[in-house]
C-alpha cells in the first residue's frame, strides 16, 4: 500500500496490501525580498535525511500460534511498514526580472515498523531458522522502499533546481506547487509498481513458511 498526501492536495492508494509506504509534503516559504538577483544563478536544494525504526511485538512458540498473533494485529495484512515524510523549506526572492527561487530545504524521514517474535531466543531451532530468513527477507524488502523515497526526492531537488524565474512570486509558488504534484505521484506509482513487481514482498521471499513438521 501507498500513499501520497500535501498540504492542499491528497491522493490515496488502495489499502490491504503487505507493506505500506506513505508520503507527507508540506511546504512553507518566506516572504519575498525585493533585490538585485542574478537570474542565471542555480539555486542552492540542500536534500537531509533521517531514519528510525520501531517494532511491534508478535508471540508463539508454535506456527500456528505465531500466526494467530500476527492475524490479531490491528492491519493483519500488513507485516511491515515504511513511511516518509518530506518536509520542503524554500527562500524566494523578487527582483527586476521577477521571482526567483533562491535555495530549499528537502528534509526527508524515513521510519520502518517491523515485528519482532518476543520468543525468538527460546523457539524451536526450525522455526527460529525460518523467522531468521522471513525477517531478512523482509528488511531487503523495506529498505528498497526507502531508496524509493530517497530516489524521487532527489529528482524533485534536481527539478527545482531548474526552476526559472517567474513573473510574479504567486507564478513561482504555482510552479513549485506542480513540482511537489509531481513528486506526489511520481512516489505513488513507484511504491505500487514496486509492490506489483514483487507481489508484496513474495517474490524476495518475505513471507514465514513453515513446514508441517515445524
Amino acid at each position: 500500500m501507498s500513499s501520497a498526501r500535501a498540504a492542499r492536495k491528497a491522493a490515496a492508494f488502495p489499502l490491504g496490501q503487505m507493506i505500506a509506504a506513505a508520503l507527507a509534503v508540506l511546504v512553507c516559504a518566506a516572504a519575498p525580498a525585493r533585490a538585485q538577483i542574478d537570474t542565471h544563478a542555480t539555486p542552492t536544494i540542500a536534500v537531509t535525511e533521517r531514519t528510525s525504526e520501531s517494532h511491534y511485538e508478535v508471540t508463539g512458540l508454535t506456527p500456528q500460534h505465531l500466526a494467530r498473533s500476527f492475524q490479531r494485529q490491528p492491519n493483519p495484512g500488513v507485516m511491515a511498514q515504511t513511511d516518509g515524510g518530506l518536509s520542503l523549506r524554500f527562500d524566494f526572492a523578487f527582483g527586476d526580472q521577477g521571482c526567483q527561487l533562491m535555495g530549499a530545504e528537502l528534509a526527508l524521514h524515513i521510519h520502518t515498523t517491523y515485528p519482532l517474535w518476543r520468543e525468538r531466543d527460546r523457539g524451536p531451532e526450525a522455526m527460529r531458522r525460518e523467522w531468521d530468513r522471513f525477517a531478512g527477507a523482509l528488511r531487503v524488502h523495506e529498505d528498497i522502499h526507502g531508496d524509493l523515497f530517497r530516489s524521487e526526492a532527489q529528482r524533485l531537488a534536481e527539478r527545482l533546481e531548474s526552476l526559472p524565474p517567474a513573473r510574479s512570486c504567486d507564478g513561482l509558488h504555482r510552479a513549485i506547487d506542480r513540482e511537489r504534484d509531481a513528486f506526489d505521484r511520481a512516489i505513488t506509482q513507484a511504491q505500487a509498481a514496486y509492490e506489483r513487481d514483487t507481489r508484496n514482498g513474495a517474490a524476495q521471499g518475505a513471507r514465514l513458511r513453515f513446514s508441517a513438521t515445524d
